[in-house]
Order: structure tokens, then C-alpha cells, then sequence
């Protein structure tokens, strides 16, 4: 089985694995609890919850003493579900304020995250270069020996922004995942442009950072992930598989299962700048700095999305092609997080001090309770976002009107199959 045939049989049974989608349900529908990440019922005054500790449940409170209308908090959950969320969980203040009513089938479950796998290769980079292993701005070649001196000059900050300069097409990358060390392939990759002047959004140069890393750490990417940032934020190793390359280097770019509560705890802690119950995990810094883009993409920081530019590259066929729109216009400025292929998503918003995990199957499978836009569905995102802002209370998130259609693609075939690559 050839490797883009593999992808799809895994989103498949990943999301059968993860229990199947019951529908939508009233508010509260479902209210139960799986045996690992309990919730506790709410209590009378709650406005702040404190980050669960291992094993312990996260502390559920009722929309409203969070400052959130419990109706737009339901009316957002369903709307989710209704678009193909196996699980939605909405975090306020550190409390969990709502969740589909097929969550508690979920919320331990591996399901498949896609490119979230990127996200998480950041935040343990971040956990690496805490513990004063590893530097933004060092070359790659103090890391990795034997690379040409062009290829050894490329950064770590280069490979987190996606800007290394190196020549990347999409069949070539999974072709290399399935069969190679796809790291060391890629490091011998020619160049299209300096390293930080132009983003692509590549595949394995982020199996090539997580290279870099075990370097720098002297230990397996899984194991030091496990040790050092999972373990600390109560993520247990039943509830994450990660596959490897054909060296069995860890895939940086996708491959990765993990539950939802898995999800929740590391959104909490890029909320929490880092700090979980305390422990500095991550330097504020390095997510101060990740959370934003970079002159080559304003909307893509440390292999996160951002909502701060104006503008973004496509991520599909093209290197060269413009979005003239904010990752989720309906969401507040400084929004940022995890994303993945079919709408794996954990969304930070600083500025709400809100977190928000959606997983489950692709949107594209299921109509638009609301409507469709000019004959097209509108993004999930969107129309979610709008909902659930409607229901802050105590801080005014402005409202950008219906969903626009994107303009269609633009295939540039020589990012599909690369034969100079071969």
C-alpha cells in the first residue's frame, strides 16, 4: 500500500476507532464522563479553574460564569457536531465550558490529528530549547554532521517558519516518508530561495527539525516528548501513537494520534505561556515569538497558524499564491494554534484566555446546517467562531459578516511531483 493510500484508510479508522458520531444533542445531552480525563460537576461562583494535575479531571463550570451565553455556547457545540466534530471542547479561564455530547466516547481516544503533528513538533522544539539544548538561530550543521555548508547554514528558526529555501514537491516528501530517512533526503534537496525569504509549506523539513532535535537532546523525539513535555501536563502514552519514517525517525509532518484531552492540556499550556501548575515548561519567548509570522508568511509563526497577518500563503500545489484574508476572520486578532488536514484544530485566543479543540472527520462530508454561500459550504470555522463570539460577554469581538467564498486554487504541478527530485 503506497502511502497517500495508507493516509486515507488511517483517517478512516482512526475516526472509527474514536467512536462514531451520534448527532447533535440538546445542551448537556451526554454529560458523562470517560474513566480517564473525568470532569467534575460545576460549582456555584467558579470564574477561573486551575490546569489539571496528571490524572486528575478537568473542572467543568456552566457558560455563564465565564462570562459566555450558555445559548451560543450550545448553538456553537451543535453546529460543530453537525459538521463532523467527533469532539468540540470550549476552555474559558481554564474551565471547561462545553463539549459535544459524543466527547465523552472521544476525549481519550488517538484520533488522527494530521498536520497538528507539526504543531506538536514546535511545542517539544520549544520544550528543547528551554532546557538550553537547542537555540532559535543555531545552524542546523552544529547539529547534524556531514550536511554542505549551505544546506548545515539553514536555522532551526528557518525550519519552524517553514522558510528553509529548499526545493519541496508533495509526492517526492510522502514518497521519501514511506521508503527513506526522509530527514537526511531533504537536507541534500536543492534551493529555490535563501533560507527565510520565501515560505512553502513543506512535509518532511519538519521531519528534519525533529532530526535536529534528537541531536541536540541526545534522545528519541518520542521518548523525550513522553519525559519531558507529556508527562508533565498529564498526557499518558496510551493516549498518543506517532508513526516513523522509513528510518524510523519520527514523522514531523503528520502520522500522529492523539486524544482530544491530550489536545486540551497542550492548548492550555501555549495559554499559560508555558507554564503548567507552575513549572515552566516552555520559554514565554519562544511562544511569543511562535505565535506570530514571519515576513515571508505574517500568518504562519512556529509551524502554527495565526490569525495576525492581513494575508497567507496557500498551502496546497503552489509556493507563489496569495490568500488576501486572515487565517479565521471570525475569530479575534491574536488567535493561533494547531492545524490539520479535515479540521483538526486547537485554537488559543490569548486575549478571551479561551481554548477550543475540534477533531473528528472532514467538514467537506456533511451540509451546512445554516446554508451554503453563493452554491459552497463555508468554512466550519467560520460560521463556529461567529457563533461563539456572539455569546462573550464582557469583551466585544467585532463581527466580520457572512463567509466569502475563496478563490479557486492554483495547481503549480511542478509542487505536486517534483521529476528534477527523483
Amino acid at each position: 500500500m503506497n502511502l497517500l493510500a495508507a493516509s486515507v484508510t488511517f483517517v478512516v479508522v482512526a475516526s472509527a476507532c474514536a467512536g462514531p458520531i451520534v448527532g447533535v444533542g440538546p445542551p448537556g445531552a451526554g454529560g458523562g464522563s470517560s474513566a480517564g480525563e473525568r470532569v467534575e460537576h460545576s460549582r456555584p461562583g467558579p470564574t477561573a479553574c486551575e490546569q489539571p494535575a496528571a490524572g486528575e479531571p478537568a473542572q467543568l463550570a456552566d457558560p455563564d460564569q465565564v462570562a459566555l451565553d450558555p445559548r451560543a455556547v450550545a448553538d456553537a457545540v451543535a453546529y460543530a457536531s453537525a459538521k463532523g466534530a467527533q469532539s468540540v471542547r470550549i476552555y474559558r479561564h481554564g474551565c471547561l465550558v462545553g463539549r459535544s455530547w459524543n466527547d465523552p466516547a472521544a476525549e481519550r481516544s488517538p484520533m488522527a490529528a494530521w498536520s497538528m503533528a507539526k504543531g506538536v513538533v514546535a511545542v517539544v522544539a520549544g520544550r528543547a530549547v528551554t532546557l538550553g539544548a537547542l537555540a532559535l538561530d543555531d545552524p542546523i550543521g552544529d547539529h547534524l554532521p556531514g550536511l554542505s555548508p549551505q544546506h548545515g547554514a539553514i536555522t532551526v528558526r528557518h525550519l519552524l517558519n517553514q522558510t528553509s529555501g529548499l526545493r519541496f514537491a508533495w509526492a517526492n516528501d510522502l514518497n521519501d516518508a514511506a521508503n527513506f530517512d526522509s530527514a537526511a533526503r531533504v537536507l541534500q534537496r536543492p534551493f529555490e530561495a535563501a533560507p527565510g525569504q520565501q515560505h512553502v509549506y513543506a512535509q518532511t523539513a519538519v521531519t528534519a527539525l525533529v532530526a535536529v532535535v534528537e541531536a541536540a537532546v541526545g534522545d528519541d523525539f518520542q521518548q523525550f516528548a513522553q519525559r519531558e513535555l507529556f508527562t508533565p501536563v498529564g498526557i499518558e502514552r496510551s493516549q498518543w501513537r506517532w508513526g516513523r519514517d522509513g528510518a524510523g525517525r519520527t514523522q514531523g509532518f503528520a502520522f500522529l494520534e492523539m486524544s482530544p484531552s491530550g489536545f486540551s492540556r497542550l492548548g492550555s499550556l501555549l495559554l499559560a505561556e508555558g507554564y503548567w501548575r507552575g513549572d515552566q515548561l516552555i520559554e514565554p519567548s519562544f511562544i511569543a515569538q511562535g505565535r506570530v509570522g514571519s515576513d515571508a508568511d505574517p500568518s504562519y509563526g512556529f509551524l502554527w497558524r495565526t490569525n495576525a497577518g492581513e494575508r497567507r500563503r496557500q498551502t496546497t500545489y503552489t509556493a507563489d499564491d496569495w490568500l488576501e484574508r486572515r487565517w479565521i476572520p471570525a475569530a479575534p486578532d491574536d488567535t493561533y494554534g494547531l492545524d490539520g488536514m479535515f479540521e483538526q484544530n486547537v485554537f488559543v485566543i490569548p486575549s478571551l484566555d479561551m481554548v477550543v479543540v475540534r477533531m473528528g472527520l472532514p467538514e467537506a462530508l456533511f451540509h451546512d446546517p445554516i446554508g451554503q454561500v453563493r452554491a459552497r459550504n463555508p468554512a466550519w470555522s467560520h460560521r463556529f467562531f461567529q457563533i461563539l463570539m456572539r455569546g462573550v460577554t464582557d469583551v466585544d469581538v467585532p463581527d466580520p459578516g457572512e463567509w466569502e467564498p475563496e478563490p479557486d486554487l492554483k495547481i503549480d504541478p511542478r509542487y505536486i511531483i517534483g521529476f528534477d527530485l527523483l
